[in-house]
């Protein structure tokens, strides 16, 4: 997805000027399937072709399990096992966790009005 985002922005923005913005809305689950060296060098591509992304982590009240607790495994060089924060390893430097889905419109409004300043100036 990142991928395709990236070529869709650099088909469309020829402007050098051209402000981008990619607002990915999910679980926050899951994003490292393909690798996590593929989906670091996804966000890399778009960062350095000046496409802003704000990932928005919508998770479930319902559900007591939040992305803040989950855990993932990383290895040295060494190969030994170290237990980490999920969000520690997360890839996005510009995230939000809604917890309420009713507050996705203040969410996304203050998201972009953030973006707006940032490319204001």
């Amino acid at each position: 997805m990142l991928d395709m985002a990236h070529k869709t922005f650099s088909n469309a923005g020829r402007h050098a000027d051209a402000a981008k913005l990619l607002l990915v809305l999910s679980d926050g689950r899951g994003i490292f399937n393909e690798g996590q060296d593929r989906v670091l060098e996804a966000v890399r591509n778009l960062l350095l072709a000046d496409t802003f992304v704000i990932f928005l982590i919508v998770e479930n009240i319902a559900n007591k399990d939040s992305v803040l607790d989950m855990r993932i495994a990383t290895f040295d060089e060494n190969n030994k096992p170290t237990i980490v924060s999920y969000m520690d390893q997360f890839p996005f430097p510009y995230y939000m966790i809604l917890k309420n889905v009713n507050a996705l419109p203040q969410s996304l409004s203050d998201a972009l009005r953030q973006w707006f300043a940032l490319v204001a100036n």
